[in-house]
């Protein structure tokens, strides 16, 4: 069992449904929160409720899946944008555990040198 704190690097395309042409990467995530990167600008509203939907990798041998967030802040770079968010689904979302079950082992993998 992951520590609900712990963030892990991912590359899961991640669209937010409330802003069109949003398709991004889902730089980390945990259970509590997720950072998302773009090479676009979007419209993110800092306290402002959205929808993304997360594509995991195919080594996930995940289907694609939903979550609740809220943004917190907003890094513009010159060649890109990184936003921070909490998510807002109830603690147990299993598409949610069960990606990032996925996303630890792959990290001890990746550290441990496999």
């Amino acid at each position: 069992m992951t520590r609900k704190d712990s963030r892990y690097p991912s590359q899961a395309q991640v669209y937010i449904a409330e802003i069109l042409n949003s398709e991004s990467i889902l730089k980390n995530l945990s259970m509590s929160g997720c950072c998302i990167q773009s090479d676009n600008l979007f419209d993110i509203t800092p306290h402002t409720r959205y929808t993304i939907e997360i594509v995991p990798e195919k080594d996930a041998n995940m289907e694609k899946f939903e979550l609740g967030i809220e943004s917190r802040w907003i890094r513009t770079k010159r060649t890109y944008s990184q936003s921070g968010f909490i998510i807002l689904v109830p603690p147990g979302n299993m598409l949610l555990q069960r990606y990032i079950d996925y996303l630890s082992e792959r990290n001890k993998k990746l550290s441990e040198g496999q």
